[in-house]
């Protein structure tokens, strides 16, 4: 695997660090490692190539895991479990393969908007190989890179 891992913007839209966002964030399994996207658009895409290992009973939730030692992973809209799915759809199971890129998921920003907030966190959930990221903050648009993952 090479020395740094590059994530694609999945949706168009505003980046923000973490720690800018909602307060239950704050836990120590997040520690900071990743940024929330208020997204402009229904539609994410893979921010990176690899094999999907999680999505949530909700539709929201996406995990990739690009290495053994690096998951990332997408959490549409961080309040949404109360909608109990509604207004989200998912295009890809466990255990498919991803590339860069693909739909992930289906957001109805419409509906959700109206019924919880929208900003959508990408973290670096399993990143016991990962020494530093860098992040461009003033990306915007699918598909363009934001982040640089540096591996151990």
């Amino acid at each position: 695997m090479a020395n740094k891992v590059d994530l694609y913007m999945p949706v168009r839209g505003e980046l923000m660090p973490l720690n800018e966002v909602n307060e239950y964030l704050a836990d120590e399994t997040v520690d900071g490692l990743g940024v929330a996207i208020i997204p402009k658009e229904d539609i994410f895409y893979a921010p990176v190539s690899g094999k999907v290992v999680l999505v949530g009973e909700n539709n929201n939730t996406v995990g990739i895991a690009v290495s053994p030692e690096l998951t990332i992973l997408i959490h549409c809209a961080i309040n949404a479990e109360k909608l109990g799915g509604r207004g989200f759809s998912s295009y890809v199971r466990v255990g498919d393969q991803v590339t860069l890129g693909d739909k992930l998921i289906f957001m109805d920003q419409d509906y959700v908007s109206n019924h919880a907030d929208i900003t959508t966190p990408i973290i670096i959930s399993n990143r016991t190989g990962v020494s530093h990221v860098n992040i461009d903050f003033s990306i915007t648009d699918s598909f363009q890179r934001f982040m640089e993952i540096y591996l151990k």
